[in-house]
């Protein structure tokens, strides 16, 4: 996964994260957060793993942080 295929992307998956939470912030960390993701495990593979379908791959990563994001606002509040 390069950086140009996380940027192509990008616009997709700010309006995923949008879309989830509703507010412009809050989808950006979760980009930034993808990226930082998408980051490690480009680290810790080696040179032959590549990801057949990018734009899946980014967009479960997206919505998986959304709803871990989600879950946690829930939990916090019945607090």
């Amino acid at each position: 996964m390069t950086v140009e295929q996380f940027d192509q992307y990008r616009p997709l998956l700010f309006s995923i994260a949008y879309r989830m939470l509703g507010v412009v912030a809050d989808a950006e960390d979760i980009l930034q957060e993808a990226y930082l993701r998408v980051q490690a495990h480009a680290n810790r593979s080696s040179v032959h793993e590549v990801v057949e379908k990018p734009k899946q791959y980014l967009t479960t990563i997206v919505t998986r942080l959304c709803l871990n994001q989600l879950s946690a606002a829930r939990t916090k509040r019945e607090e």
